[in-house]
């Protein structure tokens, strides 16, 4: 009986892990808890080093120039690209 009610719990949280999404983010407006959090294998230095490059240099206009920042490369970036969001703000 133990067994079946471990089962039970283990499977119960593996089910909820998998209901757990990340949300589609606009990098040019997320903060860097937000990019860090919803952005996979982003934590929170090279979500830093995101908004430092978007407020080094301005917004992004492209998914492509998060290329150009230290610790994002290809395989990060095609990892996201159905989560990131480009979004310009202008005021």
């Amino acid at each position: 009986m133990r067994i079946g009610k471990t089962l039970l719990l283990c499977l119960a949280l593996c089910l909820g892990a998998v209901s757990i999404q990340a949300q589609p983010i606009n990098i040019n407006q997320a903060n860097v808890e937000e990019i860090a959090e919803n952005l996979q294998q982003v934590g929170m230095v090279k979500a830093q080093a995101i908004v430092d490059y978007r407020d080094e240099h301005g917004e992004y206009h492209d998914i492509d120039q998060l290329l150009q920042v230290r610790g994002i490369g290809i395989s990060t970036l095609e990892l996201n690209k159905d989560l990131i969001v480009v979004e310009t703000i202008t005021e």
